[in-house]
């Protein structure tokens, strides 16, 4: 995207922390200091009761530091990684790592302002598997997760560095054309072939493709709004028929 992205200031959420850490710093100086007194009375009497006892004091020294020290950093780890999770399930897909519907309407709402305020629209795009469903059944999973493979592998190719591409969900596709309007769009809507073959082992199939392409019209002010209008738009022509091999034989 070419918006700006402009973050707030991020509030210091470890401050009631900071007297915790203070204390377990006491803890350890004063842990340090009662060490040190029985080194030095061990030191002084040299008898083996005093050895023990202080070997005992710095062993348990050990033990309970070491262990509190271990279980913060397995925390740290653990919470990065459920972070990480969050993250990912918050904006990635688990379709090849593409953004998310949610991805999709965050980027609306940083570029609806810019696209206002510059008057320059932009175009989103749908792309998405015809009659999945029945697909489904004749075909099998395996063969409608291969249709799907082959549609993003397209998308990918046709998608300009500057543009960027999302997973709306099951077999549906967001592009969004930035600086762009719906005739430019029409560029890119030539590429997008009107099937896709796909191989069921033994024959080459075309599974057919839907596209709806949408102009942002400067008045929508919810990112909801104007991805519900492009999800309602009616579906454009396809311009190429399928071959006699097609799904329908």
């Amino acid at each position: 995207m070419n918006a700006t992205h402009e973050q707030a200031p991020i509030p210091d959420e470890h401050a009631p922390s900071r007297k915790w850490h203070a204390l377990r710093v006491a803890a350890f100086v004063g842990w340090g200091i009662v060490m040190a007194l029985v080194a030095m009375e061990a030191m002084r009497q040299r008898s083996t009761s005093s050895a023990i006892v202080a070997g005992l004091i710095v062993a348990l020294f050990v033990l309970v530091n070491g262990n509190l020290l271990l279980m913060r950093w397995m925390g740290h780890r653990n919470w990065r990684r459920v972070s990480a999770k969050l993250h990912g399930s918050a904006y990635l897909s688990e379709y090849q790592n593409l953004p998310n519907r949610n991805y999709v309407l965050a980027e609306l709402r940083r570029e609806m302002p810019r696209a206002r305020a510059q008057q320059t629209p932009f175009v989103l795009i749908q792309v998405s598997l015809e009659n999945l469903d029945e697909v489904r059944e004749r075909r099998g999973e395996d063969f409608v997760d291969r249709s799907v493979n082959a549609l993003v592998e397209t998308l990918k190719r046709l998608t300009r560095s500057s543009d960027f591409l999302a997973h709306l969900g099951g077999a549906r596709f967001c592009v969004m054309l930035v600086d762009c309007t719906i005739e430019q769009s029409y560029i890119y809507l030539k590429r997008v072939p009107g099937s896709v073959s796909v191989s069921d082992g033994h024959n080459m199939l075309d599974v057919p493709v839907t596209a709806r392409v949408h102009e942002y019209d400067m008045e929508a002010l919810y990112a909801t709004d104007v991805l519900r209008d492009l999800e309602e738009t009616t579906p454009l022509r396809r311009r190429e028929q399928q071959r006699m091999d097609s799904l329908a034989a």
